[in-house]
């Protein structure tokens, strides 16, 4: 029974003396990273094109065990409809070869879609994931409401990743539009992050959580609960979750992923949890 739990980023200028000391150089900290979690979302591929050097170095530091989650290239997902589907193509198989060298260590790679593609790009989508060529696990995120209809066009998608042993990305958003924007972060977040419907909905077995905490831990609860009781079943069930946890300014992350292993554990006794944060910042910057 695993669950891999990872953020966003794997520095942060907040976990400074807390997941990592001061003195450790910042090309450095993915390695002490990766001592806690054990996978992260690699948002940089989704903006440029990242060095097979670069790529290689983050490889080499982190442990055998640990697991990238690289996002496609928004020149694959998020301009689907204006390019030209040869290049789009050309575009997701350079994608695949440059993981290629990594796949020892990779998690479940994210096709995340914009908002503006619909449903008729469902057959588009389903050619890209049936494009894909590495052994190890793919995911496909959407965000226009018509995939989140619990009717047809749900069904269709879901069908159509199950049968390609794809796994649905599940965002919950729920945490940071439950109350009005009243500090700084939420007012970003709630402009930056999808609202859309929480279907927690496994295709495949190695379903992907993006979770969006509130600032106030507190009020987390709820939907913290809510997870817990559906990871349990998904290991029950023989599948290895991906846990990414954010919260409006990702400040908190670590400390809510903490929180929900900590409820997996308490109504699972069979798991054995491998997150294991640094009690204090004191205790953090000893390391």
């Amino acid at each position: 029974m695993m669950i891999h739990y990872g953020m966003a980023q794997w520095q942060h200028p907040a976990w400074v003396n807390w997941l990592y000391p001061a003195s450790l150089p910042a090309a450095e900290r993915i390695g002490r990273y990766s001592q806690v979690f054990s996978t992260v979302e690699v948002g940089s591929t989704f903006y440029t094109k990242v060095d097979d050097a670069q790529l290689s170095r983050w490889y080499e530091s982190v442990a055998e065990d640990f697991r990238f989650c690289f996002k496609a290239p928004q020149t694959v997902t998020h301009r689907l409809l204006e390019r030209p589907w040869h290049e789009i193509q050309g575009d997701w198989s350079a994608f695949m070869r440059s993981l290629q060298p990594l796949q020892s260590k990779l998690g479940p790679a994210m096709l995340q879609f914009p908002s503006m593609c619909d449903e008729r790009t469902l057959e588009m989508i389903f050619a890209l994931c049936d494009m894909w060529t590495l052994a190890t696990p793919l995911s496909v995120e959407v965000r226009n409401l018509a995939y989140f209809d619990k009717n047809q066009i749900e069904q269709r998608f879901l069908a159509g990743l199950s049968d390609r042993n794809v796994n649905r990305v599940v965002m919950d958003s729920r945490p940071v539009f439950s109350t009005e924007a009243y500090c700084d972060s939420l007012v970003d977040a709630q402009k930056k992050k999808p609202r859309v419907p929480c279907h927690p909905v496994a295709t495949a077995g190695y379903p992907v959580v993006r979770f969006i905490g509130h600032p106030d831990l507190p009020r987390n609860d709820v939907w913290l609960d809510q997870w817990a009781k559906k990871l349990v079943q998904w290991l029950e069930e023989g599948r290895t979750p991906f846990v990414f946890v954010h919260s409006s300014d990702n400040i908190a992350a670590p400390t809510l992923a903490s929180q929900l292993d900590q409820k997996v554990q308490a109504l699972c006794p069979h798991y054995r949890s491998q997150l294991i944060l640094p009690v204090s910042q004191e205790q953090g910057s000893l390391w």
